[in-house]
């Protein structure tokens, strides 16, 4: 009797567990995520009140209101954690080019996973890019929207730096000046609605290489 159907089913048997096993770790990363998104989410519902809240606070009394600063303080040290996050992989990917180059010996491969390493570094850096991009948008549309509901303003105070930037794409040049959000009133409130609404919102890396 010939061993080699029970050997193929041998090597059936073990291609199954490997299977499982992926399976299995897929199945606990996808249920870390879960729990990381309800976490998540309900940060943002309280976040979403402390906007209302502070949207709905007189001027004269935002002084005695910290909620904002506290929101856009944690909003910061997430970006630093995930700058130290980019900052060690691309350390990584350094030293692993350095230890190569003393070799003197690097595969196709080495370079596929080099390029493959600095190709996520560079979509996640664009699709923050984005983020910060969209919410500017957002937020010069409802300074707007404030200054010609609240002050009766209509002009349009962002029209002389789109001229000058269509001046600039004529002739380049380096020029500087203030912030046009250097003297806007309840700002915080604004500031804090527009990044709730655009983190509901995820940038893909496609949309984000189009900035």
């Amino acid at each position: 009797m010939s061993s080699k159907a029970m050997l193929k089913v041998q090597e059936d048997i073990k291609a199954l567990k490997q299977l499982l096993s992926l399976a299995a770790s897929g199945l606990q990363r996808n249920t870390l995520n879960i729990d990381k998104l309800k976490i998540e989410t309900a940060q943002e519902l309280k976040n979403a009140e402390i906007a209302l809240r502070t949207q709905k606070t007189p001027p004269g009394l935002q002084h005695e209101n910290t909620a904002p600063a506290d929101y856009f303080r944690i909003l910061v040290q997430q970006f630093e954690v995930q700058l130290q996050q980019y900052r060690q992989q691309i350390e990584e990917l350094e030293n692993h080019l350095a230890s190569q180059a003393n070799n003197s010996h690097i595969t196709p491969q080495d370079l596929s996973m080099a390029m493959q390493k600095i190709y996520q570094t560079f979509v996640a850096l664009a699709a923050q890019l984005q983020s910060i991009h969209e919410n500017v948008k957002v937020l010069k549309e409802q300074y707007l929207g404030y200054r010609k509901m609240f002050l009766g303003d209509a002009v349009d105070v962002f029209e002389a730096r789109r001229a000058e930037a269509k001046k600039w794409q004529n002739a380049p040049r380096v020029t500087t000046g203030p912030t046009p959000f250097s003297t806007m009133p309840n700002a915080a409130a604004v500031a804090m609605a527009a990044t709730l609404t655009q983190q509901q919102q995820p940038a893909t890396g496609l949309n984000a290489f189009k900035l």
